[in-house]
């Protein structure tokens, strides 16, 4: 069989794909492509180059890290899994977009008949639309398996956790993080008011924990680091305020109940 004489430049090879030869560069320093060069020293990008970046390009586009597409395109992993666990956010996406669009057009028919929507209507829509941005992508599947065991994974996936349970709890704790918010800038974290929140925050970490400390530790770690990142931050349903506050005031009502004992 002839071989392909079929190349192209990296810029060329670059265009095809919308990206940069910068990110072509990032890539080969990363080991995920090695494309070959002619004698004058230029890198060409023939058919097995172009489906290997195609697969890069595609499997970044689900999230992934370049460590994790590394040891995909390495056969270490299961790219199945990786494009079912997309399949599966892209469903569940579809289904919140769909509940979301019945609450507004619902808010649009009560405001055109009666002028105005009650507080609980309004407070319900904000919390219920707040709740779909939040994804669980392939990079957040990533943190998990990095700062979760594979037990405490397998441990809360066999949860029997529903649908309604995930609503409940995703209304609580945007609930806890709204409040947060109404304290205003710089609130005291001893208030009774933040203490009242921390009991609240403390009742749905313990609902999450089941009082392990590990638990509680790798669920920390792994927040911690998503708000640091910069794609998954504007996704996440607290701020970096929020986590520091709940912290400071967990502490409080900590220290006060051990002076109450």
């Amino acid at each position: 069989m002839k071989a392909s004489v079929f190349q192209e430049s990296a810029k060329a090879a670059a265009d095809r794909f919308g990206v940069s030869v910068k990110a072509l560069r990032v890539y080969e320093r990363a080991g995920l492509i090695k494309p070959p060069r002619t004698a004058t020293g230029w890198r060409v990008y023939g058919p097995a180059e172009l489906e290997r970046l195609g697969a890069i390009l595609a499997l970044k586009q689900l999230g992934l890290p370049l460590k994790r597409i590394a040891e995909l395109l390495k056969g270490k992993g299961d790219l199945a899994a990786a494009l079912a666990l997309q399949e599966a956010a892209l469903e569940e996406a579809r289904g919140e977009t769909e509940r979301a669009l019945l609450l507004v057009r619902a808010a649009r028919r009560k405001l055109h008949d009666r002028g105005v929507l009650s507080p609980d209507e309004l407070s319900t829509l904000v919390r219920s639309t707040a709740m779909t941005e939040m994804k669980w992508t392939p990079k957040m599947e990533a943190l998990a398996q990095k700062h979760y065991t594979p037990e405490q994974l397998q441990e809360l996936r066999a949860r029997p956790f529903t649908a309604e349970d995930q609503a409940r709890v995703g209304a609580a704790w945007g609930q806890v993080f709204a409040d947060v918010d109404a304290l205003g800038a710089d609130p005291d974290p001893a208030s009774d008011r933040a203490l009242e929140i921390a009991r609240r925050a403390k009742a749905l970490i313990d609902e999450f924990t089941q009082g392990d400390p590990a638990l509680f530790q790798a669920a920390a770690k792994m927040n911690s680091e998503a708000l640091a990142d910069p794609e998954l931050k504007p996704n996440l349903p607290m701020g970096g305020q929020h986590f520091v506050f709940i912290g400071k005031a967990m502490a409080a009502l900590k220290q006060k109940q051990g002076g109450a004992a």
